[in-house]
């Protein structure tokens, strides 16, 4: 009889075990890490990555200090408001949630979107934003200006919305939003800020206005700390300061584009959008004709549909038009160049969300972020795993990750382990 064979196979079930019982730690600790359930999630429109090097942000940079900070986010394509804003709440890319830029024609609703309107919910149902997810477990939110924050699907919205009104002072917002953690114990708060991006638009991102701005916004987060310290807030709320896109310099007198300089409109049915894109709809049988004619022009591209890169994650929605044409940074592309003149613009976003200028700022701080941490760039569409997983519920389908963002969490400080957590071995007898 081989006794050899008998002992090995004893050890190795021995060592199985004890990896299996690692694992299921490890596994286990995963799940049962603690986390303090209250985010607040604060968006300061077109606040490029590299704004903070500008201008002087002692809360910036107090918040890269006591939490996290990242070189930047990739954001989406289109890098613009609504798209991107509806991507970081819904971890979708703009062709999966369907909010797919501001202005678009929908071929099954035969109607146009509007934002100026708040759009009928119908348009939004696509994704599943993280308020409406908070409130499928139990949970409570709240949305302050946020765009598309006023939605419901299949009769879910947030508990409590104030909708998007640039009268409102940007400090009454932040105590509309701190009300609702402390009062109302809300688990999930949202607010909006719509600068720098007017800012940006109007003097440029190179601009002494802008560092004026950026400023004025760090003081904003000065006294957004202020108020959860007051209300003790500071070890129950995790909070995340970011942005949707970045901006790049623009010049109308010398980079604007009339499409209809470029291909004749008798060859054109209709157009949406202005600025660093544009949705084109050909005549029939007219496709082939206005993408070759625009690509004669040496700073704009054309795209059939089925050709737009699948790096964009944008073409496989009913409401992308047949054609779409995306202008190199800096140039602006119009069908109506006096209209456009009337209101300049010297700094703009839309473009290609891989050039560095559309990407946006990334910070957070609170209980369940690791202190001076500078974590590398990671995509938008990583902030809504990243918020189910604060609020320890479980997010729906999306297109985001959780390893992206894991690496700077942590347990809250009143949890250490996951002690309690027994796992029994059975002893076979030999």
């Amino acid at each position: 009889m081989d006794l050899t064979g008998t002992v090995m196979t004893r050890q190795q079930d021995i060592t199985i075990m004890m990896l299996t019982v690692l694992f299921s730690n490890q596994v286990s600790a995963r799940f049962c890490r603690k986390h303090t359930k209250q985010v607040l999630l604060v968006s300061m429109d077109g606040f490029r990555y590299d704004y903070p090097e500008k201008a002087k942000t002692p809360n910036f940079d107090k918040m890269a200090q006591d939490g996290v900070r990242a070189k930047y986010l990739q954001s989406t394509f289109t890098t613009k408001t609504l798209p991107s804003h509806y991507s970081m709440v819904t971890g979708l890319y703009d062709e999966s949630h369907g909010i797919i830029s501001n202005e678009m024609h929908d071929p099954e609703f035969k109607d146009d979107f509007d934002i100026q309107t708040f759009p009928d919910s119908k348009w939004w149902s696509q994704g599943e934003p993280i308020w409406i997810t908070t409130r499928k477990h139990g949970l409570k939110s709240g949305t302050v200006h946020w765009p598309g924050g006023y939605i419901e699907i299949q009769g879910i919205g947030a508990n409590k919305v104030h909708r998007y009104n640039d009268s409102v002072p940007f400090e009454q917002r932040i105590d509309i939003a701190i009300e609702m953690l402390a009062e109302d114990k809300f688990n999930f708060v949202c607010v909006y800020f719509n600068e720098p991006d007017l800012t940006g638009h109007i003097f440029g991102p190179d601009s002494v206005e802008i560092v004026k701005m950026v400023e004025e916004m760090d003081s904003l987060v000065g006294k957004l700390f202020s108020k959860l310290e007051q209300k003790g807030l500071q070890d129950s709320v995790n909070l995340v300061v970011t942005s949707d896109h970045g901006m790049t310099s623009t010049n109308y007198d010398n980079k604007l584009i009339n499409i209809y300089d470029v291909v004749d409109r008798t060859y054109i049915k209709s157009t949406l959008e202005i600025g660093a894109i544009m949705q084109v709809v050909p005549e029939d049988g007219r496709d082939t004709y206005v993408v070759n004619t625009i690509n004669k022009h040496p700073n704009i591209k054309a795209y059939r549909k089925d050709d737009i890169p699948e790096v964009w994650h944008f073409k496989n929605n009913r409401r992308v038009t047949p054609i779409l044409v995306v202008a190199d940074e800096g140039w602006t592309l119009t069908h109506d160049p006096d209209v456009t003149k009337r209101s300049p613009r010297t700094g703009e976003h839309g473009y290609d969300n891989g050039l560095v200028t559309m990407q946006p700022i990334f910070y957070a701080v609170g209980p369940n972020f690791v202190p001076g941490f500078f974590s590398p760039p990671f995509q938008l569409i990583d902030i809504y795993p990243m918020i189910c997983e604060l609020l320890s519920i479980s997010p729906a389908p999306n297109n985001g990750t959780l390893d992206n963002t894991s690496i700077f969490l942590r347990p809250a400080h009143d949890y250490s382990s996951c002690s309690d957590i027994s796992f029994d071995v059975i002893h076979n007898s030999p």
